[in-house]
């Protein structure tokens, strides 16, 4: 769809509207949305047993065991992809770069984007799409005083958008595959009835669209920054994908074995003839007896269920390695050792380590085109700023590895041919047992000073 449609059909909101709601894909939020919630599982729709005796008809409550491999598959993306905070990384060299940058990262600390980001990465895994919006705000005198914008009156807020928040996302593109539009459906509560609303964001205008008495009536708006405001971020199917069968079919094997244990897992007596009497409760040495000619036994499984077993563990290490999903269990990481060296690690995370690479092209390329967006955006917002608009700005991802201090410190240690590698008040403002390092470091150099003046003259006995 191109913007010329766009503007043609504006004049026909309703008919903008269809028109776009018509070409964006069908994505099925209901089937994902019970995938990723353990209580929605088929499993749990098990239907109970019905059993005809001599007595009657009686139903017996089948195991319904639900896994939540979906959300721990997600959460663990979630985690190596951008668990640890995404900086900016750029370079500088004018104060004009160095002040726009400044902003920037004012911004993206104010929005809380590091929380935001992580947010957006398990909705897009989890739901296949999700979107943020930006737009300004007024602001307070002193919001940015102190920084180079200081004066300015307006300030850029972030909201994310999504499935499950209500939101129906219509991302418009062109041939050439360049998001031109974005389409966005929800509803507001207006006194005690529900209000349609669908706004319409291109590069030039938005367009706030309410429906009023089955008509629909839309309003303009000008675009400051002279861009979309919206970073859309979509992948082909959920993160659990590949592997939903196998955790089907993994829930279904522990329910039918819990089954199993409610009939034999208490033992069961078998007795061949009449029982003359019992043993009373609580007599050590129990005896039961029996007429002449009886027997009695005990019924058993003639082995352990170690099939049922082997096809548990080998479908959880089938649903972990489809989807290069880490098993960081307790047994697991116990057999690393207490202190795994750093090598080790990075050969035991490199799977999750690919694939937090192959994240990142979705991810980043649009964290990137939101980086863009605001930097526009605050030009727009301070002029002064505009010799810094060729400054390039990148997103640094840093994926999660759990780290071996002392194995790093040996290593910078021997590399530097057993030199000191960080000066006296570095380690004392990482030292977890110091609340104020630079009391501690006076007093340490104040008791330095104290044990030398506390010395005896040299050649004295």
């Amino acid at each position: 769809m191109e913007i010329e449609e766009i503007t043609t059909l504006l004049p026909d909101y309703k008919k903008l509207m269809d028109a776009i709601v018509k070409q964006t894909p069908e994505i099925d939020h209901t089937l994902y949305a019970k995938q990723y919630d353990s209580e929605q599982h088929e499993i749990v729709t098990r239907p109970d047993k019905t059993v005809t005796t001599d007595e009657g008809t009686s139903q017996v409550i089948v195991t319904k065991v639900s896994i939540n491999d979906q959300q721990r598959i997600v959460n663990s993306a979630v985690a190596f992809l951008c668990g640890k905070p995404i900086r900016l990384s750029a370079n500088p060299k004018e104060q004009v770069e160095k002040d726009l940058l400044q902003v920037l990262q004012k911004t993206w600390d104010d929005n809380k984007l590091d929380y935001a980001n992580q947010e957006l990465a398990r909705l897009m895994m989890s739901e296949t799409e999700c979107a943020e919006i930006w737009y300004s705000v007024p602001c307070s005198p002193d919001y940015w005083a102190g920084t180079p914008m200081e004066g300015a009156r307006a300030r850029f807020r972030m909201k994310i958008l999504a499935y499950s928040k209500g939101d129906t996302l219509c991302p418009v593109f062109n041939k050439y595959g360049d998001m031109v539009a974005f389409g966005r459906g929800y509803k507001l509560k207006v006194g005690d009835k529900l209000e349609e609303h669908f706004d319409i964001y291109t590069e030039a205008k938005t367009y706030l669209g309410v429906n009023q008495a089955n008509t629909w009536v839309a309003t303009e708006e000008a675009v400051p920054a002279g861009k979309i405001g919206v970073m859309y971020y979509w992948q082909a199917r959920p993160e659990w994908w590949p592997s939903q069968r196998a955790i089907d079919r993994r829930e279904l094997v522990i329910s039918k074995h819990g089954d199993s244990n409610d009939y034999f897992g208490s033992p069961m007596i078998i007795v061949k003839g009449k029982i003359v009497s019992f043993s009373k409760k609580g007599e050590d040495g129990k005896v039961m007896e029996i007429e002449p000619g009886g027997d009695v036994s005990s019924l058993a499984w003639p082995q352990a269920p170690e099939s049922l077993k082997l096809e548990y563990e080998n479908l959880k290490s089938l649903i972990n390695d489809q989807t290069d999903t880490p098993d960081i269990g307790f047994d697991t990481m116990k057999g690393l050792g207490a202190v795994a060296s750093g090598t080790a690690l990075k050969f035991f995370f490199m799977k999750p380590h690919m694939k937090a690479a192959r994240n990142e092209q979705t991810h980043g390329e649009i964290v990137q085109r939101r980086i863009n967006y605001l930097k526009t955006a605050l030009i727009k917002l301070s002029p002064k700023l505009e010799k810094a608009a060729t400054l390039s700005i990148k997103p640094l991802y840093e994926y999660y590895l759990p780290k071996n201090d002392q194995e790093i410190v040996t290593n910078l240690s021997t590399a530097t041919g057993g030199q000191p590698t960080m000066s006296q008040e570095t380690a004392i403002k990482m030292n977890p047992y110091v609340q104020d390092p630079e009391t501690e470091l006076a007093k340490i150099k104040d008791e330095a000073q104290t044990s030398v003046l506390n010395q005896p003259p040299p050649g004295t006995n």
